[in-house]
């Protein structure tokens, strides 16, 4: 009986040990070692950006961030940000001035220290210009093409 409650104390320390080993930080992907930073009033698109998930003491399950410029950071609320994402820009992590916002469907980094109602105006404004330049894209594609016919006809 001694043996086998010693087996199995024995079983559970190994169990730990290799769970709190296995619960160090992850490896810092080479696109996400930390970078010089200097203030720039551009909000830009990371499209290195994304969480991850993993096993921690005792496997748990831990999320973190990792982005361009950004180690991975340990991310304790993910279900909070994932809801609250989908109505207002939220700061996903901070890493000397950079930050990297995270709002609908991508990840913004910015280095000019804006609050999350900035960071909507400028997403949206974004989204504006990239609509206008396919707009114009596609009438002028239109315009060659009846020009093109009028050449041939």
């Amino acid at each position: 009986m001694v043996a086998v409650l010693l087996l199995l104390v024995a079983g559970f320390a190994a169990f730990a040990g290799l769970s709190w080993w296995r619960g160090a930080q992850p490896e810092t992907p080479a696109f996400a070692q930390p970078r010089p930073t200097v203030p720039n009033a551009d909000l830009l698109p990371d499209p290195n950006a994304g969480f991850f998930t993993d096993r921690g003491f005792l496997f748990r399950k831990r999320h973190f961030f990792v982005a361009t410029g950004c180690p991975p950071v340990r991310i304790t609320d993910y279900p909070s940000l994932d809801v609250r994402r989908r109505e207002q820009p939220v700061r996903v992590a901070r890493v000397g001035l950079r930050s990297w916002w995270w709002f609908e469907e991508g990840f913004h980094r910015e280095s000019a220290g804006y609050r999350d109602d900035a960071v909507r105006q400028l997403v949206r404004d974004q989204e504006r210009r990239e609509q206008a330049r396919r707009d114009r894209a596609r009438v002028m594609s239109e315009v060659d093409a009846t020009l093109r016919k009028r050449a041939e006809g």
